[in-house]
């Protein structure tokens, strides 16, 4: 990543992020970020054609929150479908904190799925053959027992989960410390909410929901809910929200492609052409359309970042918020 090139967010989306979170004049924290280099930490981290959009206004902002997290923690949600960028995000954002001595920890909802018998139990019979990530695949007393101490202070023990396992099919694989200030809960339905009447009718889709599909579509919405008590406690919830809905389609092969070569496991065409279609079908778009979050970016099926909106901010316009899934 050069952090000089060319950047396309809007100046004035910027100011107004920086605004929100209390960070001072767009103009000043620039020059700041590139007084103390900060700006130029841990950039190996980085995809290395990753545009310095995800650096000015998403990777260094948060670093800026965890400034503000001195003697209290605080929790944000960050939300984004598979592939779009979050895991390289929470790379950097953790090697940086490092070397800047900032107390910041980055944990995926993914690391809480069940161990693999409850795992297989959970997703057993829906009609994509995933073998996790839908709503329900999730310990979810672990996860709240794991913040709740958390919040209170102490060092927790987080679980880890390899994808790798079980021929792509995942299984925990072992427990990490987490005490940081400023916790990052990510994960691709982070933030969504179940919805009153479920409409079948989805545009991005090529071929119809199934009457299968439209069962478990239906079925999931109240095992989503019990999620909602997680998001209730996010400080903040931030959201890289795809413009096209069918971005995974893109995004989802590129990532089991580096899986498979960095630890030889991925799931098969065929198992992956189902999760893919599960991303898509699963929840319906307005979940993520829709989503009411502090913080939304847009992303292009490019990984390109165009806008950014604050949907519970008074100075967020609202004819510039023109999101369209």
């Amino acid at each position: 990543m050069d952090p000089e090139g060319q950047r396309l967010i809007p100046s004035d989306d910027q100011k107004r992020l920086l605004e929100h979170l209390e960070l001072g004049d767009a103009i000043a924290w620039g020059a700041e970020q590139r007084r103390s280099k900060r700006h130029q930490v841990s950039l190996d981290q980085w995809h290395p054609k990753a545009a310095p959009d995800w650096l000015w206004s998403v990777g260094l902002p948060v670093l800026g929150l965890a400034e503000q997290c001195q003697g209290e923690r605080r929790l944000l949600g960050l939300s984004a479908l598979p592939g779009c960028g979050k895991t390289t995000l929470g790379q950097w954002i953790e090697a940086a904190a490092g070397a800047l001595g900032l107390s910041i920890q980055v944990v995926s909802l993914d690391d809480f799925y069940f161990e693999a018998d409850r795992l297989d139990a959970a997703m057993h019979g829906n009609p994509w053959g995933v073998p996790r990530a839908l709503p329900g695949s999730h310990d979810l007393e672990l996860l709240k027992n794991c913040l709740q101490r958390w919040r209170q202070g102490q060092e927790v023990l987080m679980p880890c989960f390899d994808k790798a396992k079980r021929q792509g099919r995942g299984d925990r694989n072992g427990w990490r410390r987490c005490n940081a200030n400023l916790l990052i809960l990510e994960g691709w339905f982070v933030g969504c909410r179940s919805t009153g009447g479920l409409s079948s009718d989805e545009p991005h889709l090529v071929t119809p929901l199934s009457p299968q599909e439209q069962e478990w579509r239906q079925k999931l919405q109240p095992v989503l809910a019990k999620y909602e008590a997680i998001w209730d406690g996010f400080d903040q919830l931030w959201q890289l929200r795809a413009t096209d809905f069918n971005a995974p389609l893109l995004w989802k092969r590129q990532q089991e492609a580096t899986l498979q070569a960095q630890k030889g496991a991925s799931l098969s065409a065929s198992e992956l052409d189902l999760f893919i279609r599960m991303i898509l079908c699963a929840l319906p778009s307005s979940s993520f359309q829709d989503m009411l979050a502090d913080v939304v970016v847009e992303v292009d099926p490019d990984r390109t970042l165009r806008r950014i909106h604050l949907p519970n901010a008074i100075q967020d316009s609202p004819s510039s918020d023109s999101l369209t899934g």
